[in-house]
């Protein structure tokens, strides 16, 4: 009868720590996800409010004016040192879907503002607006599109976690 309570004992003690294994495991791997979600929603919310400070920027730009031209850099550098963040993100194998698709949209709209400053750069070194000007709303309706697009996909992995 001892034997068979100590034998009880022994396997109710290993299950004990296969569990506490587990659940340490899952604690981990929730951690992680949490803080992708946080990252997340942190990195999008910062492009919206870089992308609001650039266009009010660009509504000001003037090419001959080096604050107006230094301002407009600055906020540019901003929105894309937030993209290239977004690019580093490492989920879980859960968000590959939904990190795979943001992470195409950012790239896309990273290479569009950067083809944006560099025709500011362009302008401010030649004083010459005039190919700014007249391929700056192509550049925009692009980087638009891809913008929205990373502020639902934002929306999807938040919601997506908030019911897992």
């Amino acid at each position: 009868m001892k034997k068979t309570r100590l034998s009880f004992l022994a396997v109710f003690m290993v299950m004990a720590v296969f569990v506490a294994a587990l659940s340490g495991c899952n604690m981990e791997l929730h951690n992680r996800n949490d803080q992708y979600v946080s990252d997340v929603k942190k990195l999008v919310n910062e492009s919206v409010n870089f992308t609001r400070k650039l266009r009010q920027q660009d509504e000001s730009f003037d090419c001959k004016d080096s604050e107006k031209l230094r301002g407009y850099l600055l906020a540019a550098d901003d929105l894309i040192n937030t993209l290239e963040k977004i690019q580093k993100l490492r989920p879980s194998d859960e968000f590959d879907e939904y990190d795979n698709q943001l992470k195409e949209d950012s790239r896309s709209a990273l290479t569009l503002i950067s083809q944006i400053k560099a025709m500011v750069v362009y302008a401010g070194e030649n004083g010459d607006d005039s190919m700014y000007k007249r391929e700056r709303d192509g550049y925009f309706a692009d980087y638009y599109e891809h913008y929205d697009n990373m502020k639902n996909i934002s929306s999807e992995i938040q919601t997506y976690w908030r019911n897992a």
